[in-house]
């Protein structure tokens, strides 16, 4: 080898060196992940949210995101204020557990025109979210750093059914994590909703490709009131592919999935690993480069049973 190479490869094993360790510092942690709590009770089911508040609390987890349709939805500011509070009062054993809360709009809580500021109104102070996103999307669209992870979430309504790609791939190219996370309201590929990601289907799949290119193995969405996790294949290799987690069960109606794909797929074949029509939750498990994801399922009152497993070990570097 040449001796002017030397310090590039130094440099590779250093960045290399980095990801490793921080991957693999401290002891392992958690989260959770749900969505879709709208229903009757002043635009929240109360029930089923409230038992998932307690299951959050209850499992010291380190924060929960939320995936959209925290409400039904108002176009009246003061009807969907009120709603939105609704959900903090259900939601506050979990702030006061010390874990945080991070959700994005679903398509329920737009309340246009009285939204956002609705949406502002609520999550500042105490319950204030993330103030990093882009020009126009602020609280709306953010990440955050924990530990040895990147969070994203992702308004996809200033820009209808789509990310703001440009934002997202600065956000990427400055990560410095080992593991990635995005989340959003809507599916990037379609199961029982027919409006979602794809009815941009270019934008959709340069979003997809962002996520592979920069080491992300999930992408975690609401909209559909089911859980369905499926993997989404693009080169035959599934050691790399992404998993679609459609988490819609934290109270919403629950609606059933035909069992089809049917959307546009594009280059990408959509495999099932599991789905069903209840209430519940995703915990994941981060330890050092592992991930491992759970569904727990509601089996009854207050009762929330395992019931799908799915592992992997983040690579640690990232394609630049």
């Amino acid at each position: 080898m040449k001796q002017k190479s030397l310090p590039k490869l130094i440099g590779v094993i250093g960045l290399c060196a980095v990801f490793y360790l921080a991957g693999c510092a401290g002891p392992g942690w958690k989260f959770i992940v749900t969505g879709d709590s709208r229903d009757g009770d002043n635009g929240v089911n109360t029930v089923i949210l409230g038992e998932l508040a307690d299951e959050i609390a209850d499992r010291q987890v380190d924060f929960v995101l939320i995936s959209g349709d925290l409400v039904t939805g108002y176009n009246d500011q003061a009807a969907l204020q009120s709603q939105l509070n609704t959900w903090i009062k259900t939601m506050q054993p979990v702030y006061d557990a010390g874990i945080g809360v991070y959700p994005v709009r679903g398509n329920h809580d737009l309340g246009e025109p009285a939204g956002v500021t609705a949406w502002n109104n609520t999550f500042k102070g105490a319950y204030a979210l993330p103030d990093n996103g882009p020009a126009g999307e602020k609280l709306l669209t953010y990440s955050f750093t924990h530990k040895n992870v990147l969070v994203i979430g992702l308004d996809q309504y200033i820009r209808e059914r789509q990310v703001n790609q440009a934002w997202l791939d600065m956000q990427l190219a400055a990560n410095t994590q080992p593991h990635i996370f995005l989340f959003g309201h809507e599916p990037a590929f379609k199961t029982q909703h027919t409006a979602c990601l794809d009815d941009w289907p270019a934008e959709r799949d340069s979003f997809w490709a962002s996520i592979e290119k920069a080491g992300g193995r999930t992408y975690f969405c609401g909209h559909d009131h089911l859980y369905n996790h499926a993997r989404v294949d693009d080169d035959g290799e599934p050691s790399n592919d992404i998993h679609q987690y459609i988490v819609g069960t934290a109270g919403a109606p629950l609606r059933k999935w035909v069992g089809k794909y049917d959307g546009v797929n594009n280059n990408y074949t959509v495999e099932n690993i599991y789905d069903v029509s209840a209430f519940g939750y995703c915990l994941v498990e981060v330890n050092g480069l592992d991930v491992t994801i759970t569904w727990f399922e509601r089996t009854g009152k207050g009762k929330y049973k395992a019931k799908e497993v799915w592992s992997y070990t983040a690579s640690g570097v990232h394609q630049r």
